[in-house]
């Protein structure tokens, strides 16, 4: 064992030799391989990943502690990959030579066949030639120049450059009187790698005391001001005189002053002057806001002139659909019959016009004119013009609604990327090109929108990889998707789908006590099934989608699905349909709510022979109101989703929140339904059907910290009700678990819990846990090694419990004791990105675990209660072989990030 530990060990510092040595093999005699930069601060620390972007020359990179792209770059001979490309060269020359006689044949025999017939033109043909300047890379070139990297040379010149630029920086940070400098030093071992050393001396930095606004325009002084009076602090007053942050200051106050109608304001119209004058010795200065007046070319001329920046309205809005399917004829003759070109502002022409003025002012809107509230008056800012050709793909009040830009209103920067992400949302144009034209002479502009659709409809076959939990599966559906079915972007997908997946079986013994065999990585469920969506504008039934709010963009999404699911355990047959409305609010939140149908779901499950048995022999009520047929009526849905990703975030916090509250089986109730099940439901149809109540709550949070890391943190809540006739348990559809490569990683899926139920103890119990409640919460800190390569440190804590007390698993109910009851995880994991996924290693280890008796939860405790437990109930013979270890490494796997 020595002997092995000791080869091990040569063979491990053998390879870090060969790595080290290989480094320098591309450097020549006299030059050095950049090894290393270290940055020293001397007074204030400044911002590091600011700093290293700075110097010039970076080292080669690494990863897991080696640069593994600078060895692969020079493990392979550039000598013979010119080699091979040469020859490669020669190749395709040859074969161009080819190409070139056989067109020069073809055309010869075509010149001779038109002068034949006393043509003087002819049609001449082309053959597409190789690429010689890019030809395609052999798989040595994409190793060596594709994952391979450079090594980085020592360049005086650049080292030079780099402690110039510092200072630089120095002074844009406001550091006036700081000094950079920089020494090297070559490796003692190895005179070809130099480390490079920049230390910087910031000194003391100008500060902000007070501040002067010099505006000769009211309007846009009166706006600065307001903006400085609605933030929590002065903006500019004890910040430092930095120059990348008065940058971007002026970039915030100039959209805020477009937002505030005033079109044509650029950050260029603000600068800053610095008086030090009388505050040189405590460093404070007094900042001078300049503003300026626009300046104007004029129209064939090159004269500039400057006029005062103004409040801007709104004039007419246009919408320019750039498309053809439904015009009849041949589109260009019916051009050149009218004289006019193809294109138009860059984009196809349109020759139809039609003007939208359909919607009518509401009663408040004529109070507040005050108009006569019982008169029709049309809307005039809700007026609009579409240019088509034939027929408008998308309908004209289906584009109104999306716009924010209105006519007779008052222009509004943030207006414009409202209506271009309302238009993209409907996912049916593939272009849009918001143009804004100014009126000549006036403060009032014109918007065009000019749009491309995109293809109606579309066939595609997706496969899918799944991963639920940690059980893997293959599955594929056919799509047919129509995004734009009756021109009012209602958007129709008919799927099919099917697949294997790993499951693993609901007991852990047969009958006769014997152990059933795990599913592990075999596809042992089978899974197969159609769906219909139709996703449409507006609350369908109830009101049409342009009398409704836009700010609120309401929607309505149908959807049924039927789904066939085989197992070992039992056959599973579920049909749902679903209604709900949508509503959007600002970038951040959508809101969905359904009443009073919002789901309904028959599920139908035929139990194996064997598994009917084992439920029998159980008389479990919790397991047979789990796994027996079920009618769900959900009479009330809401749904709740908040994201930031499209928000401007000063901390850079991300933030993702999902809540949902379901209600089911009350209007059911109020029927007078008498007949019920073995377990208490009252039936509908021969089925009993669920009444419950469920919360759900789930959010995600992300903070980066740096360049290479960040910390992610999750917090789910989760807790239902069964109610009626039968208050044993929810469905198991709407049931939580616990465990598994996305929750607790120091369990398996669906193996956790619940409660502090001693599962170990229980021969008959099931190797999947459902429960009623669910708490947990997830932390990791990830790594960057490389851009494929990624690294995590987690912690995990959480469990599931049952809102009723359960004789067959005792210390499974939610009490106030709960906070005993948490399982903590600690790992590490490993994940490989992909680009268009990561793959994910995760290993998890138990610190403690609930079901252990007290005094004995924690890894580090001895267990004597917990052997004799197994001693009184499996006899000392069989204990340790029935008994499973508390605390083992959990390894899993999974597809995507866990949170």
């Amino acid at each position: 064992m020595k002997k092995f530990k000791l080869t091990y060990f040569i063979l491990f510092l053998s390879v870090i030799v060969l790595f080290s040595c290989n480094l320098t093999k591309n450097v020549p005699n006299g030059y050095h391989l950049v090894d290393k930069n270290n940055i020293i601060f001397e007074d204030e620390k400044l911002n590091i990943d600011e700093v290293s972007l700075i110097i010039r020359q970076q080292a080669n990179r690494k990863s897991f502690g080696f640069r593994l792209k600078l060895y692969t770059y020079n493990s392979i001979d550039s000598a013979k990959v010119m080699k091979v490309r040469l020859k490669q060269y020669n190749k395709i020359k040859k074969k161009n030579k080819k190409k070139l006689d056989k067109q020069n044949r073809i055309n010869a025999k075509r010149i001779a066949k038109a002068q034949a017939k006393g043509d003087t033109l002819y049609t001449e043909r082309l053959i597409p030639l190789l690429d010689t300047i890019n030809p395609k890379l052999s798989f040595r070139e994409w190793i060596k120049y594709k994952r391979g990297e450079k090594p980085v040379i020592f360049d005086s010149i650049l080292y030079e450059k780099s402690i110039k630029q510092l200072n630089i920086y120095l002074k844009k940070k406001g550091y006036y009187y700081g000094n950079v400098s920089g020494t090297y030093k070559d490796n003692v071992k190895n005179p070809k790698r130099r480390e490079i050393t920049y230390t910087i001396k910031s000194g003391k930095a100008y500060y902000i005391d007070s501040l002067v606004i010099d505006c000769p325009n009211a309007g846009i002084k009166s706006d600065y001001e307001r903006y400085i009076r609605k933030q929590a602090y002065n903006p500019i007053i004890g910040e430092k005189f930095d120059a990348d942050y008065l940058d971007n200051h002026r970039y915030i106050v100039a959209k805020y002053i477009r937002d505030r109608s005033v079109y044509g304001f650029s950050p260029s119209n603000i600068s800053f002057v610095a008086d030090t004058n009388n505050s040189i010795s405590d460093m404070k200065i007094t900042l001078y806001v300049k503003f300026t007046d626009r300046q104007i070319k004029l129209k064939n001329s090159d004269s500039i002139i400057t006029i005062p920046f103004q409040a801007t309205e709104v004039k007419n809005v246009y919408f320019h659909i750039i498309d053809t399917s439904y015009m009849s004829g041949y589109f260009k003759k019916t051009l050149e019959k009218r004289e006019l070109t193809l294109m138009d502002n860059s984009f196809l022409r349109t020759i139809d016009t039609f003007s939208y003025k359909k919607i009518l002012l509401s009663k408040k809107e004529k109070r507040e004119r005050k108009l006569n509230v019982s008169e029709e008056i049309l809307n005039p800012w809700r007026f609009t013009t579409v240019y088509y050709n034939g027929k408008p793909a998308v309908k004209p009040a289906i584009l109104e609604l999306q716009n924010y830009l209105e006519n007779e209103n008052t222009y509004k920067d943030y207006y414009i990327d409202r209506s271009y992400n309302r238009l993209m949302q409907l996912d049916v144009f593939q272009t849009i090109k918001p143009v804004i034209k100014e009126i000549e002479g006036t403060n009032k502009i014109e918007v065009h929108y000019y749009l491309v659709p995109s293809k109606k409809q579309a066939f595609n076959l997706e496969p899918r990889f799944t991963n639920s939990n940690g059980f893997l599966g293959l599955a594929a559906s056919v799509n047919y998707n129509n995004r734009n079915l009756f021109r009012g972007s209602e958007k129709l997908t008919l799927s099919f789908s099917g697949g294997f997946e790993s499951q693993p079986p609901i007991f852990d013994e047969n009958l006769d006590g014997s152990k059933i065999q795990k599913a592990g990585r075999s596809f042992n469920t089978f899974e197969i099934g159609p769906s219909v969506k139709l996703d449409l504008p507006g609350l369908f039934l109830l009101r049409k989608a342009t009398k409704l709010s836009k700010r609120h963009r309401p929607r309505t999404v149908l959807s049924t699905a039927y789904n066939f699911q085989k197992r070992t355990d039992f056959t599973r047959k579920v049909f749902q349909l679903n209604y709900l409305w949508k509503f959007y609010v600002e970038k951040t939140q959508v809101i969905q709510f359904g009443f009073p149908a919002a789901s309904i779901k028959f599920v139908q499950i035929d139990p194996s022979a064997v598994f009917q048995a084992k439920l029998d022999a159980n008389n479990d009520l919790f397991l047979k109101n789990a796994y027996s047929d079920q009618f769900i009526w959900e009479d009330f849905k809401l749904m709740y989703e908040f994201n930031n990703k499209l928000v401007e975030n000063k901390k850079k916090i991300n933030i993702v929140y999902n809540a949902s509250f379901s209600s089911a089986g009350f209007l059911l109730s109020k029927i007078g339904l008498k007949d019920t099940t073995e377990t208490g439901q009252n039936k509908i149809f021969g089925v009993g059907f669920s009444q419950f109540l469920r919360l759900d709550n789930d959010v995600i949070l992300g903070l980066p910290l740096n360049k290479k890391s960040s910390v992610h943190a999750r917090a789910s809540a989760g807790f239902g009700v069964p109610l009626g006739e039968n208050t044993t348990s929810l469905p198991y559809d709407y049931s939580f678990f616990a465990g598994g490569s996305n929750d607790n990683r120091g369990w398996r899926a669906r193996a956790l819990g619940p409660g502090s139920y001693k599962y170990y103890l229980d021969k008959g119990r099931t190797a999947t846990q459902i429960g009623d409640v669910r708490l947990g919460l997830f932390g990791e800190l990830r790594y960057s090694l490389s851009s494929t390569f990624k690294t995590a440190l987690f912690i995990d804590a959480g469990n599931i419990w049952t809102s009723n007390y359960d004789v067959n698993r005792v210390g499974s109910q939610f009490s106030k004791n709960f906070y005993k009851e948490i399982a903590v995880t600690i790992g590490t994991g490993l994940r490989i990105d992909m680009s268009f996924f990561v793959i994910r290693f995760d290993l998890g280890l138990p610190l403690t675990n609930p079901a252990l008796p007290n005094g004995e939860k924690w890894i580090f405790q001895k267990h004597p209660k917990y052997i004799q437990e197994g001693i009184d109930t499996y006899g000392e013979a069989n204990y340790k072989a029935e008994m499973p270890k508390p605390f083992i490494p959990i390894p899993s796997f999974g597809i995507g990030y866990p949170f």
